[in-house]
């Protein structure tokens, strides 16, 4: 099925087509469940999350409107995701795969495959759904209320889905976690792959944030983001992506209000980076990375003049950090919390963000605002 879009704000028109994720594809087993058990599943969430025992401090989100006006009729509005799932109250995950594709700009040949017209994009999107927090993850579950979108890059010359206990983490604290598989450095596609081709990846997260929550996005997609700013996780060259996306001039998407770089490094493409109305950038690093040693994460944090923080991996090497299941946990829960603050307001999530950072096998090593 192929669904022509109106045009973005930035003047594109996106073509999505669907495509279900099939379970020989991925590393997690997939179930179908009937929509009589997820009626019954999400009774059950919202019970067991309000039994719940509070871990720490609780997240203060402050009163939620329960309607508004609209053409002078009464509207109903969802409740924030934040009043019942958090990093502390996590719930479970669907997840779809689409291909979007931009018309405005090519692909190069790679492989076997010729060069494109346009720039196709397949992305995995998962999401919290109704029920209980599992491995399993449920193809194409109706999201539970809308959430703040954070869009994934992976690194170089591997896949999107190696990181998937990162974003299966992250989702399940409450966020729409989009990861495309970039056309030039995916493994998913045969051929060498390209490095020279961050500068495209970032603009392809500026034209996700288009397709996926703009004003022509189709509703299936954009009924599961709430409106709001954009966080940006990446690691290795998906790092160098989203600080392209979030800090070089020329790339800089307004839109983003918070950025993860897991073992990145300072390349800008020309132009310089920073200023002090950038979004916060909280720089993860292998205490050993092999690759892009712990200095190039401390080179980011010592270059940027606004809200910064330098976080270790303790022992990690280059994608032990992000990939071995207890680092990408606890970098799915700090990246939650600093989300949570930056993106959502929740003011007590400020401190759960701190101390996280200096939680085992995390060490927070500076910071500053």
């Amino acid at each position: 099925m192929r669904i022509a879009i109106g045009a973005c704000d930035r003047r594109r028109t996106v073509a999505i087509v669907g495509q279900a994720l099939g379970m020989e594809s991925r590393t997690r087993r997939v179930r179908w469940i009937p929509a009589v058990a997820l009626a019954l599943l999400a009774v059950m969430a919202v019970v067991l999350i309000a039994r719940r025992p509070e871990s720490g401090r609780a997240l203060e989100t402050g009163p939620t409107p329960t309607s508004t006006t609209i053409d002078g009729r009464p509207v109903p509005v969802p409740p924030a995701i934040v009043s019942y799932v958090t990093p502390d109250a996590p719930t479970a995950v669907g997840v779809r795969t689409v291909t979007l594709v931009d018309p405005t700009r090519g692909t190069s040949a790679r492989g076997d495959r010729e060069a494109l017209d346009d720039r196709p994009l397949t992305v995995t999107v998962r999401y919290p759904t109704a029920g209980m927090p599992a491995d399993d993850e449920v193809v194409d579950a109706p999201g539970l209320l809308p959430a703040p979108l954070v869009l994934f890059a992976h690194g170089y010359d591997i896949s999107a889905d190696r990181y998937s206990v990162l974003q299966h983490e992250l989702a399940s604290y409450g966020f729409v976690v989009a990861a495309p598989e970039f056309p030039m450095t995916s493994t998913v596609y045969a051929g060498a792959p390209d490095e020279y081709d961050l500068p495209e990846q970032a603009r392809d997260l500026s034209f996700l944030i288009d397709a996926l929550s703009g004003p022509s996005a189709p509703p299936e997609l954009a009924q599961l983001i709430a409106p709001g700013p954009v966080g940006l996780l990446g690691h290795s060259d998906g790092a160098v992506t989203v600080l392209l996306c979030a800090y070089a001039p020329r790339f800089a998407d307004p839109r983003v209000g918070a950025v993860v770089a897991v073992s990145g490094d300072f390349d800008t493409f020309g132009g310089s980076w920073f200023t002090t109305a950038d979004p916060p950038l909280i720089a993860v690093h292998g205490e050993w990375d092999e690759i892009n040693p712990f200095s190039s994460s401390e080179l980011l944090v010592d270059n940027d003049p606004g809200p910064a923080m330098l976080v270790e991996v303790t022992g990690a090497l280059h994608l032990d950090a992000v990939v071995e299941p207890g680092n990408a946990m606890a970098v799915a829960r700090l990246a939650a919390f600093d989300f949570l603050w930056r993106l959502s307001g929740v003011s007590t999530a400020r401190d759960a963000t701190y101390v996280t950072a200096d939680t085992s096998p995390l060490r927070l090593v500076n910071d500053h605002d």
